[in-house]
């Protein structure tokens, strides 16, 4: 074979080739890593096993009768097609029914409530009502833990108890505040 004007072997070109598939595919996984991690539905296995177990066939977003259950599109790189959560907009109700369809196993049924903690609830004291000297208690009475996952301080503070928090997005529908001063993270 010619290189240029000189005469190249075999084993030199199969190694240049594979030289730059190599760079092609480091490129293209660079390109399509996922930017943010997504909340997942409840029951979801280790994201790497989930991402390696998904069938993207989109029956858990199907049986959803929230809506809270969405599929990645073509943006998200290499988790398009996967199911994820949008807390913000529509809570989990943790119906389960997700699972139930779920024919990778990558949705597992758990023995609590609190083994399908999704996430986590983060409040925002510069936004929430209730730390700028205003009586406000609506985050308490929609957590579907009691008075577990949410308490508050001096009879008027809310703080999230992480320990007891399944991450459902119940508290930040709720908040009241222009902009909900509460946000439910990925763990």
């Amino acid at each position: 074979m010619l290189k240029g004007n000189e005469l190249i072997n075999r084993r030199d070109f199969f190694g240049t080739v594979f030289n730059d598939i190599c760079k092609l595919t480091m490129t293209a996984v660079r390109t399509t890593a996922p930017k943010k991690k997504l909340i997942r539905p409840p029951g979801a296995i280790e994201e790497i096993a989930f991402l390696a177990g998904c069938q993207r066939c989109g029956k858990c977003s199907l049986v959803c009768e929230d809506g809270s259950i969405h599929i990645a599109g073509p943006d998200e790189g290499v988790l398009v097609g996967t199911p994820y959560l949008v807390l913000d907009e529509q809570p989990c109700t943790f119906c389960l029914r997700c699972i139930e369809v779920c024919p990778s196993g990558v949705l597992e049924s758990r023995e609590s409530i609190q083994a399908y903690s999704i996430g986590v609830a983060k409040i925002n004291q510069d936004k929430c009502l209730a730390y700028h000297e205003q009586l406000c208690s609506s985050c308490l009475f929609t957590c579907p833990t009691g008075i577990k996952a949410i308490e508050l301080r001096d009879f008027r503070y809310p703080i999230i108890r992480t320990e007891y928090c399944i991450g459902c997005g119940r508290c930040s529908k709720a908040c009241i505040a222009v902009d909900s001063a509460i946000t439910v993270v990925p763990y």
